[in-house]
């Protein structure tokens, strides 16, 4: 069956829409963290390069982190976070930024900050069969910088620092484009929430599947036929509970299926 990769990137300027799409998505967050609680076993201290390194030992992270702090220190920052390598480095050069290409980085270039603020969600999206445990997160944080406004509003996700690389190792924190691991359960689920969250929210939303926004031209058709019927803030608001409800009658779906011994 297949496997598939998601990055996404976009920027969500105003303070009040991140707010609502927040909102939207803790309703998300909390039916995801319901089957992860009930369905799966507890989570366990997790393992790897970084807990073989002293004060480095990483335990499982909660189900849902409710983002809001200001950092401060060496903050690197990916070019992954736009869809555009070439617009990024002239970006941040713009602002008087450093901006490299990165050896030890794949197709990637990057600039670092010393403060900036993060607001948002991050989750792990239900999988009742586990497949990606270590990619199985929905990012929607916001970056905010006042040294670089080209930022401002930016989907990121906090990465692990146990990288390859010194300068992301030796870093205070690393912010990244964000991604998630899906193999066949919400893939296509996965369209239709990205779609709403162009539609009503983010208008650059860009994200990868395996084409580009694969499926939007046809959600935008649906979501425009329901806001001219509804008006914007009831469609926006019914348009979410279908998703929810069609996120939940998938998760039922595979729960059983692997429960019975079934495979993908």
């Amino acid at each position: 069956m297949s496997s598939v990769v998601v990055g996404w990137t976009g920027r969500c300027p105003d303070r009040r829409d991140r707010a609502r799409l927040i909102a939207h998505l803790e309703r998300l967050a909390e039916v995801s963290d319901s089957y992860l609680r009930t369905r799966l076993p507890e989570p366990v201290i997790v393992t790897g390069r970084a807990a073989a390194l002293p004060g480095k030992v990483r335990r499982a992270r909660a189900n849902i982190e409710h983002v809001n702090r200001t950092l401060s220190g060496r903050i690197v920052i990916s070019s992954g976070i736009v869809p555009d390598q070439n617009t990024f480095l002239a970006a941040a050069r713009e602002a008087e930024l450093p901006a490299i290409d990165h050896p030890d980085i794949e197709r990637a270039s990057i600039t670092w900050l010393k403060s900036a603020r993060l607001s948002g969600i991050d989750f792990r999206l239900y999988d009742p069969s586990e497949l990606h445990p270590d990619a199985d997160r929905l990012s929607f944080v916001f970056l905010e910088s006042e040294a670089a406004p080209f930022l401002n509003g930016r989907l990121v996700q906090v990465e692990r620092q146990d990288h390859d690389a010194d300068i992301i190792r030796e870093a205070s924190f690393y912010l990244r484009g964000p991604d998630l691991h899906l193999h066949s359960y919400l893939e296509d689920w996965i369209d239709l929430l990205f779609s709403w969250v162009k539609y009503f929210f983010v208008g650059d939303l860009w994200w990868r599947r395996f084409e580009d926004m694969q499926g939007y031209e046809d959600y935008r058709e649906v979501f425009s036929d329901v806001q001219n019927t509804m008006g914007r803030e009831r469609a926006e608001q019914a348009t979410f509970d279908a998703i929810l409800a069609t996120f939940t009658q998938h998760a039922e779906h595979w729960s059983g299926k692997v429960a019975a011994g079934g495979s993908r």
